[in-house]
């Protein structure tokens, strides 16, 4: 195996344990955003039924105070992680880098607030990371607010708009307002997480451009990938140009650097063989992408991944890199069909 493949093994390896770490940061996000739940149960509790409209407003503005609060507690809580992430991350991406290489190389790694700068002056799908914090409260005093308007509208009951609410047990409480809130924020979370570390990755390629050439997106190989990211896979572009992961929200897409060759690097030395990269069932080749995995599965399975219509096309010769356009928009069956002609 050569130093490409070192490094993605340990990158591979490395996405896996930041996949549990956003999990585990989501949970605590999520804690925190749960405590102003119930204080929107206590006070609806506090409320009298069959109330005028001028103090169902002075309600829904008692409750969109707390909302705010507690976004703003549960963002300052996903900031502390973002921090941190953004320190370690750039130290394991350099050191690793550095281990990897056989050439004598001192690789440069960029500060937490220059990470973390990054992160938040590049967009994903066109927002900036403070757009979607800003947005976030709003959306979900929303859903809460038209929630509590029907409920009195139509004559609920107090116990009857908190069950709308909070969802049922039967359920899991997951058919409710505030679980949806908290999808949304779960999905705010990862996205975030994924975008600092990612971001940290990119600082580091550019930083050492002396011995990095490209970058190449890496896409998880499962049925659950995106149109757009199945489209990216394998794709490599300059250490500081081109689309970087995450593509949308809840993305796992990441990124591994392809060092310079020894001639490149002014060594009179030649290449080694290919090595693997890990996929859902079994080992693939470094160089597959996403595409040429997706052949060698079941009809069913490509039938369920990109819908019976692509699925046909795929299997009569097109590409899945054929299935979006340079925005990453998905074609329609229309489209697509007048694109072959």
């Amino acid at each position: 195996m050569g130093a490409n493949d070192d490094i993605a093994d340990k990158l591979t390896g490395r996405d896996v344990a930041l996949q549990r770490f956003y999990k585990g940061a989501a949970r605590r996000v999520l804690d925190t955003l749960k405590a102003s739940e119930a204080r929107i149960v206590e006070r609806l509790l506090d409320a009298s039924e069959g109330m005028s409209r001028t103090r169902q407003e002075k309600l829904l503005k008692d409750i969109r105070a707390i909302i705010a609060t507690g976004h703003k507690d549960a963002l300052g809580v996903l900031t502390v992680d973002i921090a941190g992430l953004a320190e370690i991350e750039s130290e394991f991406i350099a050191g690793t880098i550095a281990d990897e290489i056989p050439v004598a190389f001192k690789t440069v790694t960029p500060a937490p607030a220059q990470v973390i700068a990054a992160a938040n002056a590049r967009p994903f799908q066109g927002k900036l990371l403070s757009d979607v914090y800003r947005e976030l409260p709003e959306a979900s005093f929303r859903k809460v607010r038209d929630t509590i308007r029907l409920g009195y509208l139509e004559g609920q009951t107090t116990p009857e708009i908190i069950r709308a609410l909070r969802g049922t047990a039967v359920q899991g409480y997951k058919n409710g307002v505030f679980n949806r809130a908290r999808r949304d924020m779960e999905a705010v979370t990862r996205t975030a997480l994924a975008h600092t570390a990612n971001t940290a990755r990119n600082e580091v390629y550019k930083a050492n451009e002396g011995v990095i050439k490209g970058v190449q997106w890496t896409s998880t190989l499962d049925g659950k990938t995106s149109a757009i990211c199945q489209a990216r896979d394998g794709e490599i572009y300059p250490p500081d140009k081109g689309p970087r992961p995450p593509a949308h929200f809840n993305c796992r897409s990441a990124t591994v650097p392809i060092t310079k060759s020894w001639r490149e690097l002014g060594y009179d030395m030649d290449e080694v063989d290919e090595g693997t990269r890990a996929s859902m069932n079994g080992q693939v080749p470094a160089s597959q992408d996403y595409d040429a995995w997706l052949r060698k599965q079941p009809a069913a399975f490509q039938d369920e991944v990109l819908g019976k219509g692509k699925a046909d096309l795929f299997r009569g010769g097109e590409s899945v890199k054929s299935f979006v356009d340079k925005s990453g928009r998905e074609y329609t069956l229309d489209e697509l069909r007048k694109r072959a002609k």
